[in-house]
C-alpha cells in the first residue's frame, strides 16, 4: 500500500487593515482637486470682477478672458469701470459709448443676455495698446485752435489754453448748451465724434485762453 501525502491545507491570514489609508486617499484626491483648480483657469465672471482687477485673453474670443495679476507679463486689460443692469441689445445699440466717462477706457467687455437687464459691462484700458487719451481737466494746450486739435498737453508755464472742463454733447441738440455750465469758457474745442451709438456725441473741451 502507498502512502500519499495528504495535501497541503492553504492557510489564508487575514490581511490587517490599515486605518490610516482612508483618510490619506481621500486628501490625496482633495490635493489633487485643489491643483487641478490653480492650474486650469475658470472663466471670467463679471460680477465678480472689480474695478482696478486685470484681466488677460482677446476679448473678441470671450472664453479666452480669465482675471490674471496686475504688473505680470499676461495682463492685456485693466478694468477701469463697471455698469450693472445692461442687455446685450443696449450695448449693440450704444456701442459701448458708456464708457465715455471713464477716460482710459479703449474698449468694453460685456457679459450677460440679449434681453434680459442683467448684463455687467467692464470697461477696460488696455495695457499693451492704449488709445489716444484725451486731456484731463487742468491740462494746458500749446498755440492756437489747430495746434490745440492735437491735444498734446504742455506745461502750463507758457501753454496757450488751459482745460475747464470736458463735456458730452448730442449732435442733435437743438441748442449748444456744450459748456454753458463754465462761463469763463473762451473756445469750446470739439475733439472726436463718437461712432457707436445711434446718436453720436460729441466730446467738448472747455478752454480757457491764457494769452
Amino acid at each position: 500500500m502507498e502512502n500519499h501525502l495528504a495535501p497541503a491545507v492553504e492557510q489564508r491570514v487575514p490581511r490587517k487593515t490599515r486605518p490610516w489609508l482612508k483618510p490619506v486617499i481621500f486628501l490625496g484626491v482633495f490635493a489633487a482637486i485643489v491643483l487641478l483648480g490653480i492650474f486650469v483657469d475658470d472663466p471670467l465672471t463679471a460680477s465678480r470682477t472689480e474695478v482696478g482687477a486685470c484681466l488677460k485673453g482677446d476679448v473678441d474670443n470671450a472664453e479666452s478672458i480669465r482675471n490674471v495679476e496686475c504688473g505680470t507679463p499676461e495682463a492685456n486689460f485693466k478694468v477701469v469701470g463697471k455698469q450693472g443692469g445692461k442687455s446685450e441689445g443696449g450695448i449693440l445699440l450704444s456701442g459701448g459709448s458708456e464708457c465715455d466717462e471713464y477716460p482710459t477706457a479703449d474698449l468694453y467687455y460685456f457679459q450677460g443676455r440679449q434681453t434680459a437687464p442683467d448684463g455687467i459691462l467692464l470697461c477696460l484700458e488696455n495695457l499693451k495698446n492704449p488709445g489716444a487719451r484725451l486731456p484731463a481737466v487742468g491740462d494746458c494746450l500749446p498755440g492756437d485752435a489747430f495746434a490745440a486739435k492735437k491735444l498734446e498737453t504742455v506745461d502750463c508755464v507758457g501753454a496757450h489754453f488751459k482745460v475747464l472742463a470736458i463735456e458730452n454733447r448730442p449732435d442733435l441738440a437743438v441748442e449748444d448748451r456744450a459748456c454753458a455750465s463754465v462761463p469763463s469758457t473762451d473756445m469750446k474745442l470739439t475733439s472726436y465724434s463718437g461712432t457707436g451709438g445711434l446718436i453720436p456725441r460729441d466730446r467738448v473741451l472747455c478752454l480757457d485762453e491764457l494769452k
